[in-house]
């Protein structure tokens, strides 16, 4: 049995890890840019998954 992880983390911490404003990351999600499995609201928070922006930035 293999277990995956899901590492959300909070919007503003995952734009400094990005390098891109938390702001343009809440409009781009907003605008559909970025798949729902990447970007989400979580409690009324924006979250986002690591490993799925990771997938995703690799193959853009």
């Amino acid at each position: 049995m293999t277990t995956s992880t899901i590492k959300l983390i909070a919007l503003k911490k995952a734009s400094d890890l990005i390098g891109i404003s938390a702001k343009t990351l809440r409009e781009k999600a907003n605008a559909g840019v970025y798949p729902a499995t990447i970007i989400k609201k979580v409690g009324g928070s924006w979250m986002v998954d690591s490993e799925e922006w990771d997938r995703w930035h690799r193959i853009q």
